[in-house]
């Protein structure tokens, strides 16, 4: 039997789907919102060092499990088949709300820079890297009004280097950890400009969901108290109760139908059953992630469009990004560990822009709690022990001593960092 038509398919329930699911419905349109994975509470799997949506040692808690695949291919054209723990495979979470619900959770605006950053660099040999067509100025509006209905707390008014906003943010920050206590004095002795991070985490009850109690289980694990705020437990229940959404999980997108002339139809995709459904719609909006949202437009090919959807000229799957990370860690003679999540709570931006015969740069900020784990695996260096008594001796000493800062850095886009369709 066949599904009744909608206005609109959204293909991935996370940052993006997830918002836009709830503009569709509340402005009366009918919608369809697929999610490959399941929705998932904090009670679905337990919290433990080596199964998190972090280091995924032991599986990924919220998804996506082993029957996905990738293939992953170094510089020198070699090709290795990966499952979601192995760190090539490029995991987000695969659940309602996506990576939002066990995400860490710092909310950022880009500057006024990050939208012109082949202006302000010029043109890289080996780049693809060019100004955005739009302005912070046309987004200022969008970022004030996500800020306000999902829910950010903090205090950037001491960033310098922000981009205007017309708005505070809705909540305050949360009280100041020891690791905030000890690195503000020292960023401001340095000439810095500390400040508390934008969060999207409850200090404050706010929105009908109580405020964050402070457990060292945030990053990478979902929230008991519902305080950290992803779609799932903010837009996503709004455009349900509409009446005008009908969200279905376990459903893997196959590919964007499209007719004779090119137009959209509507997705092919397998239910939580098995069962090959069509659903038509007239219009689709793929919101999966950078990976899977790749995959599925290239697969959806036809006669107009043999290379994949909106792959006239080759660039869907091109200047692929990841997350990449700079910092240190440092080890202290004193207890630092005050075990009050999330554990980041000041950063600085100094350094995002203007660094001498450098393009671009990134945030610095205190790093979120680590598990004794994270600890073994993120402190290195000569003369740490890495096993037996002398490594024990050492994590005894120094899992209650020891502070990272460390932020993500602008990437610079290149062309074959690509997603492409394996052929086999």
């Amino acid at each position: 039997m066949s599904l009744k038509h909608v206005n609109a398919v959204i293909v991935g329930s996370g940052a993006g789907g997830g918002v836009v699911a709830k503009e569709l419905s509340e402005a009366g349109l009918s919608v369809v919102l697929l999610e490959r994975g399941k929705w998932f509470t904090p009670f679905d799997d337990r919290k433990d060092d080596l199964r998190i949506q972090r280091t995924c040692v032991l599986g990924n808690s919220f998804g996506p499990d082993d029957r996905s695949p990738r293939v992953y291919v170094d510089r020198s054209g070699k090709e290795f088949t990966v499952d979601p723990r192995h760190w090539a495979y490029s995991n987000n979470a695969a659940c309602v709300g996506g990576g939002t619900l066990s995400y860490g959770a710092m909310a950022w605006r880009f500057m006024e820079d990050d939208f012109r950053l082949r202006t302000k660099y010029g043109t890289l040999a080996g780049s693809t890297l060019d100004d955005w067509p739009i302005t912070y100025w046309d987004l200022e509006p969008y970022y004030e009004k996500a800020e306000w209905e999902v829910g950010v707390s903090g205090d950037d008014s001491n960033n310098p280097f922000r981009a205007p906003r017309k708005r505070p943010l809705p909540m305050p920050p949360l009280p100041p950890n020891s690791s905030f206590q000890i690195l503000e004095p020292a960023a401001k002795r340095l000439g810095l400009h500390p400040f508390h991070i934008p969060m999207l985490r409850n200090s404050v009850p706010y929105n009908g969901r109580g405020a964050c109690m402070r457990c060292r289980w945030c990053v990478g694990f979902a929230c008991e108290v519902n305080a950290k705020c992803g779609t799932q437990n903010t837009v996503i229940p709004r455009a349900i109760a509409t009446g005008n959404c009908d969200l279905r999980t376990e459903c893997i997108a196959k590919e964007v139908l499209t007719d004779a002339r090119g137009k959209i139809r509507g997705v092919a995709y397998y239910d939580a059953n098995g069962r090959y459904q069509e659903q038509t719609s007239d219009l689709v909006v793929v919101s999966g992630s950078a990976v899977e949202s790749a995959r599925l437009l290239l697969n959806s090919k036809s006669r107009i469009f043999p290379n994949g959807l909106g792959n006239r000229y080759d660039w869907v799957g091109g200047n692929l990004q990841g997350h990449a990370y700079t910092g240190a860690a440092g080890l202290f003679e004193q207890d630092l560990y005050d075990d009050l999540g999330p554990g980041a709570s000041l950063a600085i931006c100094d350094f995002n822009h203007n660094n001498p015969g450098f393009v671009a740069g990134g945030l610095l900020a205190n790093e979120f709690l680590k598990s004794p784990y994270q600890v073994v695996t993120g402190v290195s260096g000569e003369g740490i022990p890495r096993w037996g008594k002398a490594h024990k001796d050492f994590m005894r000493k120094y899992f209650k001593r020891n502070m990272t800062v460390m932020g993500p850095m602008q990437e610079m886009p290149v062309f074959d960092s690509r997603v492409q369709v394996d052929p086999k």
